[in-house]
């Protein structure tokens, strides 16, 4: 197997992980990523789980992306809304640095919450 040194590594294609992929494009573009995930599609829970009546549990106006801000009249999203925002959402980006993958372990080894810029 061969290896890629990469700056940042996101454990995880759900809410939080594409959101962190997407800021880090924005905001430290000369940075590179990788994000990890064990199954082979994004959305985390939301992709998952798809029995009828899944829904957040948390409002979307705090919970959301601030760069793509939830603008439906009901705060709670359901299943099939989180979906939506997934396939809406920039992610070309994402999708290039993705790699199916399972993390049995890890090990860190660096410096802890470098200023923005660095």
């Amino acid at each position: 197997m061969s290896s890629k040194h990469v700056d940042v590594i996101i454990i995880g294609a759900g809410l939080s992980g594409i959101g962190a992929a997407c800021h880090l494009t924005k905001h430290t573009p000369a940075k590179s990523f990788a994000v990890l995930e064990s199954r082979a599609a994004m959305g985390g829970t939301w992709d998952l789980f798809r029995y009828p009546g899944i829904r957040s549990d948390s409002d979307m106006h705090t919970l959301g992306y601030s760069f793509k801000p939830w603008k439906h009249e009901k705060a709670i999203a359901t299943g099939q809304q989180f979906l939506i925002i997934f396939m809406k959402l920039p992610v070309n980006m994402v999708l290039s640095n993705t790699f199916t993958i399972t993390i049995a372990s890890s090990t860190f080894h660096g410096t802890v919450c470098p200023q923005p810029g660095q």
